[in-house]
């Protein structure tokens, strides 16, 4: 398991996230958005991870969305 703050994923959930990670970057980069680091976009998507979200679509769609950069895409 990964631990991320005082909490932990197991690695189902790590494959989620990871592929909620890849297909969000690839997004963003495709609309041409530089204004979001992979460290960023990785740590809200834990963020929502931590709060319970799992499903893959809400956890790609969201990170670029929320947070003080604002919309991204």
């Amino acid at each position: 398991m990964l631990g991320i703050g005082s909490g932990s994923f197991d690695p189902e959930t790590l494959v989620i996230l990871e592929t909620a990670f890849d297909e969000a970057w690839i997004t963003l980069k495709s609309n041409g958005s530089s204004n979001i680091r992979p460290n960023e976009l990785a740590r809200r998507i834990c963020h929502l991870a931590m709060e319970g979200e799992r499903d893959p679509v809400r956890l790609h769609d969201q990170p670029p969305l929320s947070g003080p950069v604002g919309m991204l895409v």
